[in-house]
């Protein structure tokens, strides 16, 4: 086994096997379906339980402590408020019903599963309803936040990762087929699906373009990055000081809270300066990678095994409330069955997910609205999920 002081190896396998992880997802169609993050989980549990590498070292506390606080500005550099508010229109709307429709389906699970989930009490199960809605809402940026603020054990959390993906593909799959149904067709209005056959299902341009990202691209988008979290790190003290309630310091105090808040003041207040960086996004996929490959290494594969079976029913129940729950709504008010579809796939899966399902139907003005709504799932959901753990800690027996 490599010691945990040994750190450029340790530091080697971890940047190696994130590598290999991506490079599979982009290479092979097996590997897609079974995601990057899974895939650097799987290749990280394997290396720490055939005790290859160490299941704890110093050199994983730095991945936690920077990478992560760093990947949420990287990540919202779009996260301009005043555009998403006028860009995204009714789909805006429809995205806070699915929103709410995760919020429900984590109490219910909550409430079904509560004690029935293998190593988990009260806290612990509040703790994985305040991830899944966190991630549910926004996505992997918004499950980590919120990990890392409960210190969510790596046995529960490396499994709930696997189930949320899972759970998260076949939802996609499921929403790709409810747009082409006939059932659904009839009663639901599509509009885009109709303009879309008419015009022939094409890629998107602009979208999925290769862009050049230079040396002074990189350097700008890692200089806002460190300013935000070192301002958010000074703000939380201040507000840590003045604050009592546990509650309010737990939110308003919580330093994912506040790099969120102010990466999406400055992104609203500076658009056009951060928009012109290119490959913030790039750098922030990355260090997600990284941590999710970190995640695995304490992980026993023996538990997430006996956790994973309820974990993804835990999982589904959130992601079935939340597709029943819009399409209830939006059966009331005769909403597009695509723009419930695609405010689903933002919430469930992120605005990577929403912008790939837009693309690949071919509705090309839902484009750039199911990217804009799945970036405020990502300033919204962190406080959401603990503001739902911190409910539920005072709900539950």
């Amino acid at each position: 086994m490599i010691s945990p002081t040994d750190t450029w190896s340790l530091w080697a396998l971890i940047l190696s096997g994130t590598a290999l992880a991506i490079w599979a997802e982009n290479t092979f169609k097996w590997a897609a379906k079974l995601s990057g993050p899974v895939i650097a989980l799987l290749i990280a549990m394997v290396l720490s339980n055939l005790r290859i590498m160490p299941a704890e070292s110093p050199a994983y506390d730095f991945i936690g402590d920077y990478f992560v606080p760093l990947a949420i500005p990287l990540l919202l550099f779009r996260a301009n408020v005043f555009e998403i508010a006028r860009v995204t229109g009714k789909v805006f709307i429809i995205f806070h019903v699915a929103s709410l429709g995760t919020i429900l389906g984590g109490v219910l699970a909550t409430w079904l599963l509560n004690g029935r989930v293998p190593g988990t009490n009260t806290e612990t199960l509040s703790q994985v309803a305040g991830i899944m809605t966190a991630s549910y809402i926004g996505g992997g940026i918004n499950f980590f936040a919120v990990k890392e603020t409960f210190g969510t054990s790596e046995n529960l959390a490396s499994p709930l990762l696997v189930a949320d993906n899972f759970i998260m593909a076949g939802a996609f799959v499921a929403m790709l087929g409810m747009c082409s149904s006939a059932f659904f067709r009839r009663h639901f209005p599509h509009p885009h699906e109709l303009a879309a056959e008419q015009a022939g299902a094409a890629e998107v341009g602009g979208h999925w373009t290769a862009k050049d990202v230079t040396l002074i691209d990189v350097a700008k988008a890692l200089a806002v990055a460190f300013v935000v979290v070192a301002l958010a790190k000074k703000l939380g003290v201040l507000i840590n000081d003045a604050l009592p309630s546990s509650f309010y310091r737990t939110l308003l105090g919580n330093r994912f809270v506040l790099i969120t808040a102010i990466a999406v003041a400055t992104a609203s207040v500076f658009p056009k300066q951060l928009a012109s960086i290119r490959g913030a996004d790039l750098l922030g996929g990355f260090f997600l990678y990284v941590f999710l490959f970190s995640i695995g290494l304490p992980a026993d594969l023996v538990a997430v095994v006996l956790n994973l079976p309820m974990l993804f029913l835990f999982c589904l129940i959130i992601a079935v409330v939340n597709m029943g729950f819009t399409l209830a709504v939006g059966r009331c008010f005769r909403w597009n069955i695509e723009e419930m579809a695609l405010c689903m796939n933002a919430t469930l899966g992120g605005p990577a997910s929403a912008v790939a399902m837009a693309a690949s139907k071919g509705w090309t003005k839902l484009v750039l609205p199911g990217l804009l709504a799945g970036i405020w799932g990502y300033i919204i959901g962190t406080a959401i999920g603990i503001g739902m753990t911190r409910g539920l800690r005072l709900w539950l027996p």
